[in-house]
């Protein structure tokens, strides 16, 4: 049956790694709990339908359109309400979100007992999500949609995916910048900056994927060092950022979230922006020692909207339809 089954999958944050990711750097990537969620037959996707579309045809392609799957596909439409704030798009993944909940699903109709095979799912998801993207000249690196299949906080390089464990020790804090941003836009300035000014935006994203080296390292590090480490780095990778943006002549990092950095070392922390920035989602850090309920307040007089946002440890999920 058709209508049995209902799928979805978490959103991200790509906490470092930003850009230079494109190049073969490693990204340090965590799933959040916003969800997109696909069922069979529920009226017309809000946003998305270039991802569903997407995802058709790359089954059709992969498996021959008279496949279940395939035919399935047309029939999914997938609530990605969640990824908003009123009309606002928060920029956590929405796209990558869409197209991994939607083919899960597609690929439950190819058996009476479907479960997820995290594997074709990441594979189909990437040809397809990558394949809609690069209709707006940015095909991405993938990462948004590792996390969404995976969940959790992982090391992503060149399509591999690490699995690592946020530390205990280390206090995530998302914020909405207050303005949306648009990603593909954004690269295609950062590439065409790279093209004018080489040597600078060259040295700016090594900086960026040297940093992003530490952070996915620093997040494996014994508990009694993870704090330090973690927050070290993603103060390196705040700074290399920064790098990016003066290269680059782009405004890609936000007044608050400046403002965000400077409150939170009264914390012993830090913040950044997170993806392509420009906008959407920043994050600070702070040991889990410190006051929250203060750092939180912090950031708000600083201009930031902290989001009740926590690190999704799921991934991609498959399950009969209880609607």
């Amino acid at each position: 049956m058709l209508d049995a089954m209902t799928s979805s999958a978490p959103g991200k944050l790509i906490l470092t790694g930003e850009y230079a990711v494109l190049d073969g750097a490693p990204a340090l990537v965590v799933a959040v709990d916003r969800r997109a969620v696909a069922r069979f037959g529920t009226g017309a996707p809000r946003g998305s339908s270039a991802f569903l579309l997407a995802v058709a045809t790359e089954l059709s392609a992969r498996r021959g359109a008279d496949d279940p799957a395939a035919r399935a596909a047309f029939e999914i439409a997938v609530d990605s309400s969640s990824f908003y704030d009123g009309l606002m798009k928060l920029g956590l993944g929405s796209s990558a979100a869409v197209t991994v909940a939607a083919t899960a699903l597609a690929l439950s109709a190819t058996s009476s007992a479907p479960t997820v095979d995290r594997g074709e799912v990441l594979a189909i998801a990437s040809a397809a999500h990558a394949a809609a993207q690069g209709e707006r000249g940015a095909r991405g690196s993938g990462a948004d949609i590792a996390a969404a299949v995976h969940g959790g906080t992982i090391a992503f390089t060149s399509g591999r995916v690490d699995r690592r464990r946020w530390p205990a020790s280390v206090r995530l804090i998302p914020f909405f910048t207050g303005a949306s941003a648009d990603t593909a836009s954004l690269v295609q300035r950062v590439q065409a900056a790279r093209t004018e000014r080489a040597t600078e935006v060259d040295a700016a994203l090594t900086a960026i994927g040297d940093a992003s080296r530490a952070a996915c390292t620093a997040v494996a590090a014994p508990a009694d060092l993870a704090a330090t480490a973690v927050i070290g780095a993603i103060a390196l990778a705040a700074a290399a950022f920064d790098r990016l943006a003066v290269a680059t002549r782009v405004d890609l990092v936000p007044d608050c979230v400046r403002a965000a950095r400077s409150a939170m070392g009264s914390f012993g922390g830090t913040a950044k922006t997170t993806g392509a920035g420009g906008g959407d989602i920043g994050i600070a850090v702070i040991p889990a020692t410190a006051d929250v309920s203060a750092a939180t307040r912090a950031l708000i007089e600083a201009g930031c909207r902290p989001l009740q946002l926590t690190v999704d440890e799921t991934g991609v999920d498959l399950r009969p339809d209880a609607s």
